[in-house]
């Protein structure tokens, strides 16, 4: 242990060197935390604000890519080929996407509005708002054109109550993120779905009004007979349907007399008056009004050639194509960690099929965080200037001091001490000022890297202009029943309300580390030159 103890007279014996050092250390380890303080709160800043936000990918047809495909083909039929057969989402490829461990759930929302049964024995939610006087004292009307007679017919327009919202899978980002709690029942299940099963989960003021609990029924109708839909022969009973509710949910969207335009709300604008239910569901629903005007259609067209769907008895709406009958748009996944976002589509993006696209909903997000992502850089890169600056400069005074030092070096050879020890010793020294250096930095830089990083930003934040872009959105009272975007909205104040400048124990860790990977490097280097001589020509030399 004596190269320990030389070590520590050495450096207490020169006291102006070792000041030198020390002040040495001391300006680079201020630089050093300013950098990794202002990088890693700008990290900390964009991963927490990413934490917050909904975990979804879309996953739908990139309609650029179908465009510009159109257009490269010249020949009319392979053109009307290519519309007959338009690409889609397949329900297979979402479900493999489920498979997924990453994956919580998907929604391919489909909403309707459908109506009160003919004996209106379901009543709606009512605000008592100027909307729903308009509705009671409404005179307005609804025309059309006769399809035999060309002539024009009109009868008053019916309002609807209800806000059917559907899904091909038995769950929905809604519930999966507390919007929506279940408070007596069960959601619909994967059988019910591939059976179009009646069945429906309503709301528990609706249920209350009502006087409804699970595992009763209530009449709904997908239309109300008006004037132009009894040409097709369809009456009440084929529009109206009796569905099982098998849950009944609560929400904390509640729409008070004090949400904006609030007196225009219509009852199916009101999330008590919203019914979930399985896409196929609807599609039983409205099997009996389809198939009447199908075959109204296709008794009409039945000699017209250039009419081909209507002449083709497999497209006549049944229980059994269904599955082809049904469309299915965007698909929002909903993923249990935000941060496994960019992972899962990196993952998937290369496996997709032509026309497929998978999106994280990023470009808000890096759009905004262009000033952090400058900074972090910037931060990082003067943290590496400075060390290799601190390397040169402690190599070439290390490399003077060992010069100086050769007849030293020479005499502990010579009396047996190892070529490893004497670098040792060499390296305590130096680690020793390093560390007085840095903990003095750790000191002052803590309480200046703050306001120093406060200030860079607020700087590269006006020098980049960039500012939230405005955007239409229904701020009609709070609720959007028609919203089916679950990315969520975030603001240039979001991301710079968790930008905080902390010198926490990783980065003062980090800052010794750095600091004794400098000192070894700056000692093994000069040491290198002078070791390679041996004892007695080192003395010879001095001599």
């Amino acid at each position: 242990m004596n190269f320990i103890n030389r070590a520590f007279k050495n450096v207490s014996r020169r006291m102006s060197k070792t000041v030198l050092l020390i002040l040495t250390f001391f300006l680079i380890g201020n630089l050093v935390i300013i950098g990794l303080g202002v990088s890693k709160a700008s990290e900390s800043a964009k991963i927490l604000t990413r934490q917050k936000m909904r975990a979804v990918v879309t996953y739908g047809l990139d309609y650029n890519k179908i465009w510009q495909y159109a257009d490269t083909i010249e020949d009319e039929d392979e053109l009307e080929e290519f519309y007959n057969n338009y690409p889609r989402i397949k329900l297979e490829e979402v479900t493999s996407f489920l498979q997924d461990e990453r994956v919580k759930t998907a929604n391919t929302v489909n909403i309707n509005m459908w109506y009160a049964d003919s004996q209106n024995s379901l009543d709606f939610v009512h605000l008592g708002n100027r909307a729903e006087e308009d509705i009671d004292s409404s005179s307005g009307q609804s025309c059309w054109y006769d399809d035999v007679t060309n002539e024009q017919m009109c009868e008053t327009y019916k309002n609807p109550y209800f806000l059917i919202k559907s899904n091909m899978f038995p769950d929905m980002i809604e519930f999966e993120d507390g919007e929506y709690q279940i408070v007596s029942g069960r959601f619909y299940t994967q059988q019910e779905i591939d059976n179009g099963s009646l069945v429906c989960l309503i709301s528990e003021n609706l249920a209350a009004l009502n006087g409804v609990g699970v595992g009763d029924s209530i009449s709904l109708a997908v239309n109300y007979l008006a004037g132009y839909m009894q040409q097709f022969g369809l009456t009440e009973e084929d529009l109206e349907n009796r569905f099982e509710v098998i849950g009944i949910f609560s929400h904390s969207q509640p729409i008070t007399p004090d949400a904006p335009n609030f007196d225009y709300c219509y009852p199916y604008e009101n999330p008590d008056n919203m019914i979930f239910m399985p896409s196929t569901t609807i599609y039983m629903a409205q099997l009996p009004m389809q198939q009447k005007q199908f075959d109204y259609y296709a008794e009409m067209y039945g000699d017209d050639e250039n009419n081909e769907y209507y002449l083709d008895p497999a497209n006549r709406p049944s229980e059994e194509n269904m599955a082809s009958q049904m469309n299915i748009n965007d698909v929002t996944l909903l993923l249990n960690d935000p941060l496994d976002v960019d992972d899962f589509v990196r993952d998937y993006q290369g496996s997709l099929s032509q026309f497929a696209a998978l999106s994280a909903n990023n470009e808000e997000f890096n759009r905004l965080s262009k000033p952090l992502d400058t900074l972090s850089m910037y931060a990082n890169f003067i943290v590496w200037l400075v060390v290799i600056n601190a390397i040169v400069i402690i190599t070439l005074v290390t490399a003077l001091t060992l010069k100086t030092r050769e007849y030293e070096i020479g005499v502990l050879l010579s009396i047996g001490a190892s070529k490893l020890k004497v670098i040792g010793q060499f390296f305590i020294e130096l680690a020793i000022v390093a560390v007085l250096g840095f903990t003095l930095s750790v000191v002052s830089g803590s309480l200046i890297a703050k306001r120093i990083g406060n200030t860079v930003l607020e700087y590269q934040i006006a020098s980049s202009e960039v500012s939230q872009e405005e955007e239409y959105y229904y701020n009609g009272h709070g609720f959007d029943p028609w919203n089916t975007d679950y990315t969520t909205d975030i603001s240039l104040e979001d991301l710079v309300s968790e930008y905080e400048v902390r010198i926490s124990p990783l980065i003062i860790g980090e800052i010794y580390v750095l600091g004794l990977g400098i000192v070894l490097i700056s000692v093994i280097i000069p040491s290198f030159m002078i070791m390679r001589y041996n004892p007695k020509k080192i003395l010879m030399n001095q001599n």
